[in-house]
């Protein structure tokens, strides 16, 4: 939970120095990333292209440790992987589909929606009840 609520101050506090750029406007950004003003619109926007799939993988290790911790089966942590890699090919599909089609807000507006998903314990709410209804089933079943 610390590392989204980390995340999202990272990225609102970006997005402030964009917008300060962008706008010549004065938005307070927090401190330790207040040298942020002085690299380029540019680089610090093509940087978010990079922290996005960084704290995609930090949301699917940890997500990967905690769920082997608790279930201790290779099954579930596959499960999460599947999960994580459709979601991601989602994601570029519908940016790529935004592009080929002419509306690139659009398409970055549902690829956001599914990235938003890979960097949050969504994951881990839907394959805990999942698992522990799998093994309840298999013990119903023997």
């Amino acid at each position: 939970m610390a590392l989204g609520f980390f995340r999202e101050n990272l990225f609102i506090n970006i997005n402030g120095v964009l917008f300060n750029k962008l706008h010549n406007k004065n938005v307070s950004v927090v401190w330790y990333l207040s040298f942020l003003s002085n690299i380029s619109y540019p680089t610090i926007y093509t940087a978010k292209w990079f922290i996005t799939p960084f704290f995609t993988l930090m949301f699917w290790f940890i997500q990967k440790r905690f769920l082997w911790i608790l279930f201790n089966e290779k099954k579930v942590t596959k499960w999460l992987s599947v999960l994580y890699l459709s979601l991601f090919l989602l994601a570029g599909i519908f940016f790529v589909a935004g592009w080929a089609l002419g509306d690139t807000h659009k398409g970055y507006v549902f690829s956001r929606l599914f990235m938003g998903l890979l960097e949050s314990p969504v994951a881990c709410m839907i394959l805990i009840p999942t698992m522990y209804l799998y093994k309840q089933t298999n013990i119903n079943q023997q």
